[in-house]
């Protein structure tokens, strides 16, 4: 049986995070990952928003890190792939 992706879901739930992190990133990072869910990568934009997240050093609330892994979940990735990741870069807020 083959898997379908719920992508209007997976869509909603990137553009629900990038709008979260409109006082953390940079409007070129934002348009970043934008085109990528414009274009309907929505594993490079995931994992281009997790990137910047780590290269730029940035610090994200847990409930956005929960988002991530509802995300690659949702999309059938290792969530704790992304957990890891990101692991130093989650307030407690």
């Amino acid at each position: 049986m083959m898997t379908t992706y719920d992508y209007q879901s997976i869509e909603n739930l990137l553009l629900r995070l990038l709008g979260l992190l409109l006082e953390i990133f940079t409007n070129s990072e934002r348009n970043e990952v934008q085109d990528f869910i414009d274009a309907g990568e929505y594993e490079l934009a995931l994992d281009t928003l997790v990137d910047i997240v780590i290269e730029e050093n940035k610090q994200i609330p847990g409930e956005y890190l929960a988002l991530v892994c509802e995300l690659a979940e949702l999309m059938q990735l290792d969530k704790k792939v992304f957990e890891e990741k990101l692991r130093g870069h989650v307030t407690d807020s």
